[in-house]
């Protein structure tokens, strides 16, 4: 790590030898200017005869702050009460302080603070991750989460699972009724004939809308097209067009693939807005761009 890397701020994993204080450093952390997050979970206790249902955190002695090294460090060695240090990572042989990517932490921290109640936490060791199916959340509280749905041994219902490599892995309980089956990402080459696929994807994408209802079309042929929509729309992605007619006849069949899809359809429409603002009153093509503006339902 270099000196440079000491002055970025990052999420960085902390280690508390203080048992059950993992909270006061937390709270401490916040009040000196840092974002900390421990990981919680409900335990039942009793509490004189009565038992009382409260939160602790989910793993002995873990902590996440975010901060530059150096800041950390003052804070450990000289602003904080209890037993703090920075872990190493177990990836570089210890030379290095364990990390969190940004996008990493921020999502964990989001998909398990909404209900700590269906989550259960396990250290790395705990739990042999099987590659499972990637799924979407619809409905609920985690409505358009992505991610692995796994059955866990002693547990009846699926769950999704978010995790911190080497760190932490919290299994989240979703109703069955909630998940759907993810599409694999579609990935495909940049377009080498641009003319030739933007007329495609405009005829395939007026076919599926003019179809989609008709129930005497069969589901495979329809299926087919969908497909087909889906790979020229994915190889006209980073495309854009050099004059007004040749940008609006781009973005006209992309607009139509995203209603059809559902994907990115403000974004498209709004290309497809300025694009058609652009064409002379007189060109023919934005007539059309205007029609399907207007009658074209997102």
């Amino acid at each position: 790590m270099t000196e440079a890397d000491n002055n970025i701020e990052k999420w960085y994993v902390l280690g508390c030898l203080s048992a059950r204080h993992e909270e006061k450093v937390r709270d401490a952390l916040r009040k000196a200017g840092f974002r900390s997050h421990v990981p919680m979970k409900y335990e039942v206790k009793t509490v004189r005869r009565q038992q009382q249902r409260t939160m602790v955190p989910a793993i002995s002695g873990l902590i996440f702050a975010r901060g530059t090294r150096d800041a950390l460090m003052e804070f450990i060695n000289h602003q904080c009460r209890e037993s703090v240090y920075l872990r190493k990572s177990t990836f570089s042989n210890k030379k290095d302080y364990l990390t969190v990517g940004d996008g990493v932490m921020e999502r964990f921290i989001e998909l398990t603070n909404l209900r700590q109640e269906n989550i259960t936490y396990f250290k790395p060791e705990e739990l042999n991750l099987k590659p499972g199916e990637a799924i979407r959340i619809k409905g609920g509280i985690y409505d358009g989460y992505e991610g692995v749905v796994l059955r866990i041994k002693g547990k009846k219902k699926k769950h999704i699972v978010v995790q911190i490599p080497g760190v932490i892995i919290a299994a989240v309980e979703i109703e069955p009724d909630l998940i759907e089956l993810k599409e694999p990402e579609i990935r495909e080459l940049p377009s080498k004939d641009v003319d030739g696929d933007k007329k495609y994807l405009l005829e395939t994408a007026e076919w599926l809308l003019d179809f989609q209802h008709d129930k005497d079309v069969p589901k495979v042929e329809y299926n087919l097209k969908l497909l087909e929509l889906k790979r020229t729309r994915a190889r006209l992605q980073k495309y854009k067009g050099v004059t007004p007619l040749t940008e609006a006849e781009l973005a006209l069949p992309m607009y139509l693939a995203a209603v059809i899809l559902q994907q990115d359809v403000e974004a498209c429409r709004e290309r497809l807005e300025k694009a058609t603002e652009k064409l002379k009153d007189c060109c023919k093509f934005k007539a059309k761009c205007q029609e399907k503006l207007k009658n074209v339902k997102m």
